[in-house]
């Protein structure tokens, strides 16, 4: 099965086409974001294998801001060790499961389908968050709170953010107040 989305970014001037494929043993994920951030003109694509629990197993994202490319292309083991491609480890990210991209509203699904959250119930997680626009890449701590059938309250580690995202059926964002909004869905 296949599910395909299209997202319009409202703070910034984005748009990022996903496509997500079901496979028997993993969640393959392939997007790209375009458009422009504050001004700069940016472009990122990503793909993200999945398991079954929607548990991140590798990504690998190259982005574009101004005329400078960036890449990373990381692994995580069945024991939450991270490495690059060349096979460095990055033990500051051991016990992250998921991944946050700063442009995209997609890895908000992650968590929201992975940790089956009852209603009124949240969790705190550490993420590996991808800030494209900085390209800084770091770990950080979020907070997901299920406040109704299809409403989450995300909230970052440090406090000062907070959003009320509404999700559809499959746990994808259809709107993230301020940032994002979901335009179609096949």
């Amino acid at each position: 099965m296949q599910k395909s989305i299209l997202w319009s970014g409202i703070e910034n001037d984005t748009d990022e086409h996903c496509a997500i494929n079901f496979l028997s043993n993993a969640i393959m994920v392939r997007s790209e974001i375009e458009g422009w951030a504050h001004s700069i003109p940016v472009y990122a694509d990503y793909t993200l294998k999945l398991d079954l629990q929607w548990n991140v197993l590798e990504f690998d994202i190259r982005f574009h801001d101004r005329d400078t490319q960036h890449h990373y292309h990381f692994f995580r083991d069945g024991e939450s060790n991270w490495t690059d491609v060349s096979g460095k480890a990055y033990p500051e990210f051991k016990g992250c499961s998921y991944i946050d991209i700063s442009l995209s509203p997609f890895t908000n699904s992650l968590p929201i389908n992975g940790l089956f959250l009852p209603h009124g119930e949240s969790e705190q997680i550490d993420v590996v968050y991808i800030d494209i626009l900085a390209n800084v890449i770091r770990k950080d701590q979020q907070k997901y709170t299920k406040s109704g059938h299809h409403h989450y309250t995300f909230e970052n580690g440090a406090g000062n953010f907070s959003a009320d995202i509404q999700v559809d059926d499959d746990g994808f964002v259809t709107h993230y107040p301020g940032l994002f909004n979901m335009i179609q869905t096949k």
